[in-house]
């Protein structure tokens, strides 16, 4: 029986605004097919919205010389950073503006999709950033969005929901509305090839996390289960290889297609202690969010081992191919070393050496508020859980014990 208020939320904004899987690309030159069906919806002066990395080295020339053969006034904004700000979106619908633009294209990853939904949606609805961030506060319908993700971990390109910091305290901000969800998306085999290892193995770790707080979320349903699950069989299976051989297209697509599968569960069940902790880590240290995230989540497994038990042990059974019952808690156990044994894998550190004792206190406050306002997470966390957490992470021990 669902008794957390925040779960029983949750199965409201499901039942009220069941968000749609977007029309998806996938493989070789993805991102043209995606261009091609923007400009053959009538788009003819869209804003590109990506980070100079990827415009610079080249990667999206090609994107840009269809785009001129399709006679497209295009305008660029190429200043996405991680985590990006409200001083980031602003100029982002300055360029809007200036340009005249009647769409957003964003190519990048997590940081330029999020900006991009918030610069579609500021640049329609009268209303400041501050105003605009929170629950359903986005009346008019945004710019046309399109997007190609170039990292398989965020999962924005499905999810209805963005994320901007404060651009003086840094503080994360919410904006959550079904109209942030974009029209399509693709992930092109071209760009996903080109992700560098210690990359490829935070986002695809974020997206496991993605997966795994979705499974377990007290909000989860039949069809959230039955995608996290999946995803999680995806990047289990697939993301050590992508690390070990990034040329391989077949698991940057297994990979990717579990990331797009774990964004589009936990858009309809919310995340969990992982992500409630690693925004404040990233807020107060500029840590990267799959880097945070893949740090952590063997310790939140952990915390979570005994009310999760039947869960982690479901997974370990699809995993293993397993059918028989068998004993939950050793399942549970062997399937939280697993995910230990994938993090060294690919490369994840045991601790984060910019975390410091003296924000343990300011930290765990805002992660539980965050937690208690947005997820349905299976067991709650106290003040001292999460100090047990960030003491494990500065001293590297992730076989972590909870009173």
């Amino acid at each position: 029986m669902i008794r957390s208020p925040m779960a029983l939320a949750l199965r409201a904004m499901n039942r009220l605004f069941t968000p749609e899987k977007p029309l998806t690309f996938f493989g070789h030159e993805a991102m043209i097919k995606l261009a091609d069906l923007m400009v053959r919806s009538g788009s003819k002066r869209p804003l590109i919205v990506t980070d100079s990395f990827l415009l610079q080295n080249g990667m999206l020339d090609t994107l840009l010389a269809f785009l001129k053969q399709e006679g497209c006034d295009v305008s660029i904004f190429e200043d996405i950073v991680p985590n990006p700000t409200f001083a980031v979106v602003e100029a982002g619908i300055s360029a809007i503006r200036t340009g005249q633009c009647d769409s957003v294209f964003a190519v990048g990853g997590g940081s330029a999709i999020d900006a991009a939904k918030v610069i579609a949606a500021a640049s329609t609805n009268k209303k400041s950033l501050q105003r605009l961030a929170g629950i359903l506060k986005v009346r008019e319908t945004p710019l046309p969005l399109y997007v190609v993700a170039t990292t398989s971990g965020t999962g924005s390109e499905v999810t209805t929901a963005a994320v901007i910091s404060d651009t003086t305290t840094h503080k994360k901000n919410f904006f959550v509305d079904p109209k942030y969800l974009p029209i399509a998306a693709a992930f092109d085999t071209d760009l996903l090839t080109s992700l560098p290892g210690p990359m490829t193995a935070g986002t695809g770790m974020d997206a496991l996390t993605h997966a795994l707080e979705s499974f377990t979320s007290l909000a989860r349903t039949p069809a959230t289960e039955r995608d996290a699950a999946t995803a999680v069989r995806l990047i289990v299976e697939f993301l050590p290889i992508a690390y070990r051989d990034p040329e391989n297209a077949r698991a940057r697509e297994m990979v990717a297609l579990g990331s797009f599968l774990a964004g589009y569960a936990f858009t309809r069940t919310s995340l969990g202690y992982v992500h409630a902790i690693s925004h404040q880590i990233s807020a107060h240290y500029n840590t990267p969010h799959g880097l945070a995230n893949a740090v952590l989540l063997p310790r939140v497994l952990r915390f979570n081992e005994k009310a999760c038990r039947d869960r982690f042990a479901t997974l370990e059974r699809m995993l293993t191919q397993d059918s028989s019952p068998g004993d939950a808690a050793q399942q549970a156990s062997a399937f939280i070393h697993r995910i230990d044994a994938l993090a060294d894998s690919v490369g994840i550190p045991a601790r984060l050496e910019d975390v410091q004792q003296s924000d343990f206190a300011a930290i765990a406050k805002d992660a539980l508020a965050e937690a208690r306002s947005s997820y349905a997470v299976p067991k709650k966390m106290r003040k001292s859980d999460v100090a047990t957490i960030l003491d494990s992470v500065v001293t590297g021990n992730r076989s972590v014990h909870f009173g």
